[in-house]
């Protein structure tokens, strides 16, 4: 399981021991709020997210990184890549603690999960998913230059879908390149 250095994070695999720090965050109404499960997590259920997010990793080789503030060298959320079956796409996805929202780490996060995505995987196509009321996580999707693509229902929930080719990505990147 891979390990990933950004700026101002450490992205690293998940842990056991990352149980109740993981339950602290998901415990709070407001970041739920927007998840396919839009309550806040219990103990039991936030064991249940975690022991879900180490499976992925068993069965894809890749998955949701424990999310790590440098700075204070806390747990402050999850972010990275999930194989959604029923789409049979592979995800970005991203989740942080309230304190840390507005810094632009959420973007920092994605654009790390889209880098290992099409440059270490050599995946073809990342899509990105938020309910159609989500406008900061909307917001991300754009920024890391992903585009909309629809509106679809999955579990009962609408949500936009978002998607980013890997030819799009190496475009951008080589465009950032130039300009510095």
């Amino acid at each position: 399981m891979t390990t990933i250095e950004t700026p101002r994070m450490l992205l690293r695999p998940p842990t056991k021991g990352d149980l109740d720090h993981l339950a602290q965050i998901y415990c709070d109404p407001e970041v739920m709020k927007y998840r396919l499960f839009s309550q806040p997590a219990s103990w039991k259920q936030t064991q249940e997210f975690l022991e879900s997010y180490l499976v992925h990793w068993e069965q894809h080789g890749f998955g949701r990184w424990a999310t790590i503030c440098k700075a204070n060298q806390q747990l402050i959320g999850h972010c990275g890549l999930e194989y959604i079956a029923s789409l049979n796409e592979v995800e970005v996805n991203y989740l942080l603690s309230r304190n840390y929202w507005g810094q632009g780490l959420a973007t920092e996060a994605a654009i790390a999960s889209l880098k290992y995505g099409f440059e270490t995987l050599q995946l073809q196509r990342l899509v990105a998913l938020a309910k159609t009321e989500n406008s900061a996580s909307i917001r991300v999707m754009e920024k890391i230059g992903m585009h909309y693509q629809t509106n679809i229902q999955l579990h009962d929930v609408e949500w936009v879908l978002y998607i980013l080719q890997r030819n799009q990505w190496q475009y951008s990147m080589k465009s950032v390149s130039r300009k510095t």
